[in-house]
Parts: C-alpha cells; sequence; structure tokens
C-alpha cells in the first residue's frame, strides 16, 4: 500500500512537471512593441504652429503613422531591430533621426521630440565681400524678403576651398545666424577664421542661403555629412577671399 501510495505522488510529480514545461514553451516570445513619440512644429522663425498631420514612418518598411494635434504620433507593433525614422509634412525639409534601436524593454521605444520648422521662404539676392581695420572678412548679404528688427530673417553661410562650394559641398557649415537688418554684415575675425582650419594665403570660397530658426540638419551616416533640408536654393554666387 505504501509502495502504491509512493507510486501515484511519483506520478502526480511527473505531470505536474511535465504541464509546466509545456506551459514554458507554449508561452509566447516578444518580439516587437510600439514606438511612440511626438513632434514640436515652427514656422520658419520662432513661432509653434499646428503640430498634426505630419507623417512619421520606418525607411524601408511599411510602418507609417501621422501626428495628431499635439504631435503625438504611434507606430504599432513594430518588430525589435535598428531603423531610421523619417518625418515629412509639406512644407518642411525631410528630417531623419537615424540607429534609433528598438528593443525589449518592456514597454514601448519613446522618441524624444525633435523641434522642426517650415522651409525657408528668404533668398539670397546678392552677397558681396570686403574688410575693415578691425575684420578681415565681412560677408555682406541681401535678403529677399528684406530683413529687420521686427522681420528677422535666418541665414547660414557654407565655406570651402572648393569653387563650387554648396549646401551639399563644404567644409565649413556655419550656425543659423539671425539677419535683423538689410544688408546684413557676417563679421569674421582673424581669430575667427583659424578657428575653421584655414591657413594664410588659402582662398576661401563662402556660400549663404536662407534658412529657417529650426533648420532641420541632421547627420547623415551615409553621406558622412550634414544635410540642411530647410534651405532656400535660390541664393546669390559664391564670393571668395585669400586669408591673410
Amino acid at each position: 500500500m505504501k509502495y502504491t501510495y509512493f507510486s501515484l505522488c511519483l506520478i502526480l510529480l511527473i505531470g505536474f512537471t511535465s504541464c509546466s514545461k509545456d506551459d514554458n514553451n507554449n508561452s509566447e516570445t516578444v518580439t516587437k512593441a510600439n514606438i511612440i513619440g511626438s513632434v514640436n512644429l515652427f514656422d520658419e522663425g520662432v513661432t509653434q504652429i499646428d503640430n498634426s498631420n505630419m507623417n512619421v514612418s520606418i525607411e524601408g518598411t511599411g510602418f507609417s503613422a501621422t501626428t495628431d494635434g499635439s504631435g503625438d504620433f504611434k507606430l504599432t507593433d513594430v518588430p525589435f531591430g535598428t531603423y531610421t525614422l523619417i518625418f515629412e509634412k509639406a512644407g518642411y525639409g525631410t528630417y531623419k533621426k537615424f540607429d534609433i534601436e528598438h528593443k525589449n524593454t518592456g514597454s514601448s521605444t519613446v522618441i524624444n521630440n525633435p523641434s522642426l520648422g517650415l522651409m525657408s521662404t528668404t533668398a539670397i539676392t546678392n552677397l558681396t565681400i570686403n574688410s575693415n581695420s578691425s575684420f578681415p572678412v565681412i560677408l555682406t548679404s541681401i535678403t529677399n524678403p528684406e530683413a529687420s528688427t521686427v522681420n528677422p530673417k535666418y541665414i547660414r553661410y557654407f565655406l570651402s576651398t572648393d569653387a563650387s562650394v554648396s549646401d551639399e559641398n563644404y567644409e565649413n557649415a556655419i550656425e543659423t545666424l539671425q539677419a535683423n537688418n538689410t544688408p546684413n554684415n557676417f563679421n569674421l575675425s582673424q581669430a575667427a577664421i583659424d578657428a575653421l582650419g584655414y591657413a594664410s594665403g588659402t582662398r576661401v570660397y563662402a556660400k549663404c542661403y536662407g534658412e529657417s530658426f529650426w533648420g532641420n540638419n541632421y547627420a547623415d551616416p551615409n553621406l558622412a555629412r550634414d544635410v540642411f533640408p530647410n534651405l532656400n536654393p535660390t541664393s546669390a554666387p559664391a564670393v571668395s577671399f585669400v586669408v591673410p
């Protein structure tokens, strides 16, 4: 009788263990989750505007979502992986975020909300160069519409030793400048020129474009340079100077 009772217990124990293993084997492995985030949309200056209807997609896939009035978006049930997100809306230069690591953390992957601006409507109609006793290089631009203290415009300079300097062919991209008058002077001191890495006697070419305050620029690892999606393509011919 004791033997029979022991055998029954052993059979039940094996059965429970087997069921437990089967339950573990049948439990579904988590392979995907949501990617969520938000955007802040602006005009080409600093005024925030409607955050809705920006399309957010994952490059090379069929996943996409549209922002709501608060700028929020949700990409649903995205398999874990490393992705590039693309942000697009009419009037905005395309913006990209590379190397988004989407992995199993037990919750959604959250994207830090970027601030994105409209493409610039500011054209550069003339660009000249001169100097004075204080600054060896003064770049003077004229914008259309005209810049003023009540209607500031935003511009960006690109410098290169290549005469075909542009926003795609440059050695130095200067930070966005606010133009408060027309014409507008950008003064380069000798120290500033030295900091850009140009040696004395080097001929440097400069080109200027209208920009927005939020330039939407990003580093593209495939191109090995920064991309500037919000520039106005209408620009005056490049000018050059020889470094003192």
